[in-house]
């Protein structure tokens, strides 16, 4: 029985020491594991951070957009307003011209008057006639016998 004993130690002493060696290899392996899996878990988190970094570029980026876009839109209705007042500033002139164009025909007709056709508007406004009435009798329009009449300021 002392040999039983000894090779059942011996197996059993076998058998636990196989099954240290087995243990500690798994080890290893489970620890080479858990290394690749801190180790991917680290580049997961770079790659988490630089993915929150490019969500942040884009939201900047977006609102960058909006910013263009109320800026065009702001440029599209002050260029709508710039014509609006050109319109208006061209219509101004066309009127202006006109009423140049207008006193100058009236500057023309007063300086076509002679001197005796003031002297005749002038005496008869001081003998009572009225415009028309002066009008009709020199036969010089009414716009212009008032321009006479303004001009010698009685």
């Amino acid at each position: 029985m002392d040999k039983i004993e000894i090779i059942m130690f011996l197996g059993l002493s076998g058998f636990i020491m196989f099954l240290f060696f087995y243990i500690m290899k798994r080890e290893r392996v489970v620890e080479s594991k858990i290394s690749a899996m801190e180790l991917s878990l680290e580049d997961l988190n770079r790659e988490v951070y630089n993915l929150k970094k490019e969500i942040k570029k884009i939201n900047s980026d977006e609102t960058i957009k909006e910013f263009e876009e109320v800026i065009e839109t702001l440029i599209q209705n002050v260029k709508k307003i710039e014509e609006k007042n050109l319109r208006q500033l061209k219509e101004m002139e066309n009127r202006l011209f006109s009423i140049q164009n207008s006193v100058k025909n009236k500057i023309v007709d007063y300086a076509n008057i002679n001197k005796t056709d003031e002297q005749r508007i002038i005496n008869l406004y001081k003998n009572g006639y009225s415009v028309e009435e002066i009008s009709r009798e020199l036969r010089i329009p009414a716009g212009e016998v008032e321009l006479v009449i303004k001009f010698q300021s009685f």
